[in-house]
């Protein structure tokens, strides 16, 4: 079997897996909030305000008018903590999204065991530094004025978030994070404020 073939099979088996965790590790609720919807995870066909996985999205600004949601949105306050949801090392932090306050929000991304995940909407400074270890439960970052987690999951070796405009196909290596974090309200440890 041709390498290309190997990389591309092992890709869907990734993206179309259950969710993997760290052999033994814990796992955690992303946000550390008591806001009342913290467990909404929205999902199609049925979004809740369009937070979920592939929703259309407005238009956001000039140079990316329209595209589709490549995560999905939680429910939090301001200034709430964020946590890693397993162990991990810290990958890229860069701006994201200005909120309406016009607060800068920042993407955190994060390498997980088989996959990295985009901890989005966050504030400046974040609680680590790119290259840092970190362990599952620990204080990452804090969120930003969107009052919201954006989430997002992508397969290992990915260190941007991609942007997915309308009529384009899903780009190669974004993961619906849906299942991955239905698996964490179900079993995964909430942190309370």
């Amino acid at each position: 079997m041709s390498l290309s073939r190997r990389a591309a099979l092992s890709f869907l088996a990734a993206a179309f897996a259950l969710p993997a965790h760290a052999e033994g590790g814990a796992i955690y609720w992303p946000v550390v909030t008591d806001h009342p919807r913290w467990d909404v995870i929205s999902a199609q066909p049925s979004c809740v305000n369009l937070r979920c996985f592939s929703a259309p999205r407005p238009v956001s600004q000039l140079d990316n008018p329209r595209r589709h949601h490549a995560g999905v949105d939680l429910f939090a306050h301001a200034g709430d903590a964020v946590i890693a949801i397993e162990a991990g090392r810290v990958i890229d932090f860069y701006p994201f999204l200005r909120a309406r306050t016009g607060e800068m929000s920042y993407a955190l991304l994060i390498a997980h065991a088989g996959y990295v995940a985009n901890y989005g909407e966050v504030r400046d400074p974040p609680l680590v530094s790119v290259g840092d270890e970190v362990a599952a439960g620990q204080r990452i970052a804090r969120i930003s004025d969107t009052a919201q987690l954006h989430f997002e999951t992508y397969a290992p070796g990915s260190a941007r978030n991609r942007s997915w405009p309308h009529g384009a196909p899903q780009p190669a290596g974004v993961i619906d994070p849906t299942e991955r974090l239905r698996d964490l309200a179900q079993r995964g440890t909430r942190v309370l404020p």
